[in-house]
């Protein structure tokens, strides 16, 4: 009988390996599109197409000296509402103080570009435009960049889920006959960089500096991961009578 210290994923039987190929390739895929949704998400923060350290500062950071209406709709909200004067029109009914008794334009504006995703069970169900007054506080609030609340439920669903991902894809390359000091680098790799791109966000979020920080740690995950993924596919598949 084989020690679980002395087994390698090539003897496993035809079967096992396409368990395990199987599970790595979901993952593999999942993940990728994970940080495609990344990408897609906060691109446009500034309003130039392609992902910056500036999108990263503006996401966590904001702009201080800019209303958080106006940041969005010359970022990643400006696709929705690529009509220039309305856009303006929202914009300066904002800077006005987003008042009551001049909001007819700015409502029909509203009720027709963004009440799809600012309302329950929209994409933006965060942020629901379901009355005036939750509207004008809204278009009068500064860009804080994100919410404490929000940043919160982010870390704990990345820390958890994709944690879980590298624990699970981490067994599978337990198995791998590389090198044992080696392999231990690599386990340790893609959860440290999970760690300084989560502990980055809090950090950028007091210090934009550290956009940087945001930016390595996801580019670290990235390739710890994929890392991880290839040489583990390489080494199953392997004849088990090959040198290692």
């Amino acid at each position: 009988m084989i020690r679980l210290r002395e087994f390698r994923l090539n003897t496993l039987p035809v079967s096992g390996k396409l368990l395990c190929t199987l599970f790595l390739i979901c993952m593999g895929v999942g993940f990728a599109f994970s940080q495609l949704n990344v990408f897609f998400t906060y691109n446009r923060a500034d309003g130039i197409a392609g992902f910056s350290l500036q999108d990263i500062v503006l996401t966590y950071y904001g702009q201080p000296d800019v209303l958080l209406v106006e940041s969005k709709l010359n970022g990643t909200m400006r696709e929705h509402l690529d009509n220039e004067y309305e856009r303006n029109s929202l914009i300066n009914w904002a800077k006005g103080g987003a008042e009551k008794e001049k909001s007819n334009e700015a409502k029909s504006i509203i009720l027709k570009n963004c009440l799809l995703c600012h309302t329950a069970g929209g994409a933006a169900a965060f942020a629901p435009f379901d009355t005036l007054s939750t509207v004008s506080a809204v278009f009068t609030r500064i860009n804080n960049g994100i919410s404490i609340p929000r940043l919160i439920t982010l870390s704990h669903i990345h820390m958890i889920s994709i944690g879980v991902v590298f624990a699970l894809s981490g067994i599978i390359f337990l198995f791998t006959p590389i090198n044992e000091k080696l392999k231990m680098i690599l386990l340790i790799f893609p959860f440290g960089s999970l760690l300084m791109d989560v502990f980055s966000w809090w950090l950028t979020k007091r210090i934009p500096v550290f956009a940087i920080a945001v930016f390595i740690g996801g580019v670290f995950t990235v390739i710890g991961f994929f890392i991880q993924f290839v040489i583990s596919l390489l080494t199953m598949w392997r004849s088990s009578g090959e040198s290692t």
